[in-house]
């Protein structure tokens, strides 16, 4: 991670890091979803993520497809390199410390044209969320929760999907009804635009949220949240017998680095 990327993310709350799997390393994951696409579960209208905002509706929900990691192979390989994707690893290692680990399960955000977007949300003020939040101490960035999304296809401006409002990590005061839906001062919402093959990288604080999908290309995106090594959100979860020592290492139960915990090399 250098200065300038520091900088950025810390002015912003995200990063888009570009090129990090090659083409055909895309086309693979995108063939292993389309033989697996009988799986993907669209969001019925009574699990709406739009709450409510007219801006946000859309005509169908967004799709949801898990379990990748766990899938035959060779489908499944796509997805387990990508749990410590050594191109990812020095940024996670910036942003949460060494020994960090996976804290939610991997998944697939697929959206098609019309799909509804999710309300906008985030953790920054008022109070102290000790599971997601952004703090900078003597030069240092300390993250809760950090959200990881492979892109597996081209964004576009005014497709939709994916936005942030940057600089909302740091605020002070919670993000008033009328932005959080869209309504109002939409010039400071930032729709993140990406090649497939980039990675977003953003804290769980930054108020983020999704517009609806416009563009006739779908999207693809398999998100992971990372967190601090001695921290969890979810409970966790057994490490799978498939397992790499790589993999092994991300997948760790939370406890202290100064207890031996395994640290990846970059």
């Amino acid at each position: 991670m250098n200065d300038a990327e520091k900088y950025l993310f810390d002015l912003n709350g995200y990063l888009v890091v570009e090129g990090v799997l090659p083409p055909d390393e895309v086309a693979r994951a995108n063939e292993a979803i389309d033989r697996h696409w009988h799986r993907n579960k669209i969001r019925s209208r009574e699990e709406t993520l739009d709450g409510g905002s007219t801006s946000l509706r859309g005509e169908q929900g967004r799709g949801e497809l898990g379990n990748m990691l766990d899938w035959e192979e060779p489908w499944c390989n796509p997805f387990r390199e990508m749990l410590a994707h050594p191109r990812i690893v020095p940024y996670l290692h910036q942003l949460l410390g060494k020994g960090f680990r996976m804290d939610h399960p991997m998944i697939l955000l697929s959206m098609e044209k019309g799909a509804e977007g999710f309300l906008f949300h985030g953790s920054s003020g008022p109070g102290f969320d000790p599971n997601q939040y952004y703090i900078v101490r003597d030069g240092k960035i300390h993250n809760g929760l950090t959200v990881v999304a492979f892109q597996l296809m081209d964004v576009n401006p005014g497709d939709g999907g994916l936005i942030v409002i940057p600089g909302s990590h740091k605020s002070n005061f919670p993000c008033p009804e009328e932005i959080r839906r869209y309504k109002n001062y939409q010039e400071h919402v930032r729709q993140v635009v990406c090649k497939a093959g980039d990675v977003v990288i953003f804290t769980e604080a930054v108020t983020h949220g999704t517009l609806p999908w416009t563009s006739d290309r779908p999207r693809r995106s398999i998100l992971m949240r990372y967190t601090t090594g001695n921290m969890a959100y979810v409970p966790a979860y057994p490490i799978p017998e498939w397992a790499n020592e790589r993999e092994r290492t991300v997948m760790e139960p939370p406890y202290h680095t100064r207890l031996n915990r395994p640290v990846l090399d970059e």
